[in-house]
């Protein structure tokens, strides 16, 4: 078959899957807006299978291949919906919280224990006990186990983690309860050991694995690289980008030779996409909130891609929780605890204070710094937050982290301080590791959002 409007990269992906003689797992490391998303509907259309399945992690993807792969064959899933399909609960879906655990413990070695089960429900693992004696003492081991068995035995209601880990066990023991002609797993680079599990267990003679390395950068959701986690896998590239100009890819190319790898090829466009859309990128909610407080100032208004609810839930929890009042975000319901250990205890200093050094959380002392900043400003958290709920949309100005804004493209993007800052602190360390090569990785995605103008990208040579 010929394949008219394609890359040669494209028609080797096509032409590889088209093969009888290949089957099993196909990756295709794309770089950002190489057009795997259109590429994908070509493989569909040329191997027009019978049954196939399309999914994600992320279920704002999955939603995106419904119009795609409208009158195909192809299902749109993510794979949580997908293990409730087979699992069935008969319960509705909660996530296993501080308050649950019933024991007399401290939040420390509670917030261990979900920790523990949340990634085991994330492993590759099919043994429950040997996995959670190599990480706990035996009397934490037996709770952590007790509350997964709970959880089975339906007395308290299963979590979405919990269902991916049942259906992979379910796999294990028959892969043919699931069968498809083909199937493709997109963002592979960000998913989970348990996801490519059932991936790799579903029956299906054609899979074909979409994402790219140097995305990979929800290390800390207890995510993988499906391309390492896969290395026996055939691996294709996309290394022609149709949103960027030239000039931002010879730029974003060049950083990330310098900081990620060596390898790395992107290509630009010369007509890259004009969508008159901007986004101002942070790296955390706090800029996002910092970002919005000055938007209202000005008068003008914003599209958010997270529930404001979301945003702002940290610092509500920590002004509510150093006030003496009940917390209401029940992921953040620990602060209570805290706030009355602190009373209790000899430590001089403010709430905040304590809590920065017996909670270790990056996300708290950003929270936590903003605060101090709106605080400086006469800004009250909770007015702007109303403020924030009521405030005029603006469809073509969009305020996110990079995080939420992955996978999506705007003809102007604005890199935030805090992003540029963090890429600074690690040039001048010198040492780096896993996360501060995340980091790096974080400033490809968001420079890579912008097809035309990247203003305060000033990582990036001219």
């Amino acid at each position: 078959m010929t394949h008219k409007k394609l890359t040669k990269e494209q028609v080797a992906v096509v032409e590889y899957m088209e093969s009888p003689e290949n089957t099993g797992i196909l990756l295709v490391s794309a770089v950002a807006g190489s057009g795997k998303s259109y590429l994908s509907r070509v493989v569909v259309d040329t191997l027009k299978p019978r049954s196939a399945l399309y999914t994600a992690f992320n279920k704002a993807i999955v939603e995106e291949g419904i119009d795609r792969f409208e009158g195909t064959e192809v299902e749109c899933k993510t794979l949580h919906a997908l293990a409730y399909r087979y699992v069935q609960p008969k319960a509705g879906i909660e996530a296993l919280a501080y308050t649950c655990i019933t024991e007399d413990l401290t939040y420390p070695q509670k917030a261990s224990i979900i920790e523990g089960i949340d990634k085991f429900f994330v492993s590759a693992s099919t043994d429950m006990a040997e996995f959670f004696n190599t990480i706990f003492e035996e009397d934490l081991a037996d709770i952590a186990e007790s509350y997964v068995q709970k959880m089975i035995d339906e007395k308290i209601k299963p979590s979405f983690g919990f269902l991916l880990k049942y259906f992979h066990l379910m796999l294990v023991e028959d892969n043919s309860i699931c069968e498809y002609d083909l199937v493709i797993l997109d963002e592979i680079n960000d998913t989970t050991a348990v996801a490519l599990e059932i991936f790799k267990s579903i029956k299906a003679p054609k899979k074909l694995g979409l994402g790219e390395p140097t995305q990979a950068i929800y290390q800390f959701l207890n995510l993988v690289d499906g391309f390492s986690a896969l290395k026996g896998a055939k691996v294709l590239p996309l290394s022609k980008s149709f949103r960027c100009s030239k000039r931002i890819a010879e730029r974003v190319e060049e950083f990330v030779h310098t900081y990620v790898d060596t390898d790395f090829k992107f290509t630009g466009s010369s007509t890259p996409i004009r969508n008159g859309k901007t986004a101002y990128i942070t790296l955390t909610n706090a800029y996002v909130i910092q970002a919005l407080s000055d938007r209202l100032r000005l008068g003008k208004g914003f599209t958010l891609l997270r529930k404001a609810s979301e945003i702002f839930a940290y610092p509500l929890a920590l002004v509510s929780a150093a006030s003496g009042k009940e917390v209401y975000q029940k992921q953040y319901k620990f602060l209570n605890n805290e706030f009355d250990n602190y009373q209790r205890s000899s430590k001089k200093g403010t709430f905040y204070n304590y809590l920065t050094e017996v909670v270790q959380d990056k996300q708290m002392e950003s929270a936590i710094s903003l605060l101090g900043s709106l605080r400086m400003a006469k800004i009250n958290i909770f007015d702007l937050y109303a403020k924030v709920k009521k405030a005029k949309k603006d469809p073509n100005f969009t305020v996110a982290t990079v995080y939420t804004s992955k996978g999506l493209e705007y003809e102007t993007v604005q890199i935030a301080e805090d992003l540029n800052a963090s890429v600074q602190n690690i040039i001048n360390s010198g040492d780096r590791d896993e996360e501060d090569l995340t980091i790096m990785k974080c400033y490809y995605v968001a420079c890579s959002r912008c097809s035309v103008n990247l203003h305060n990208g000033i990582h990036l040579k001219e």
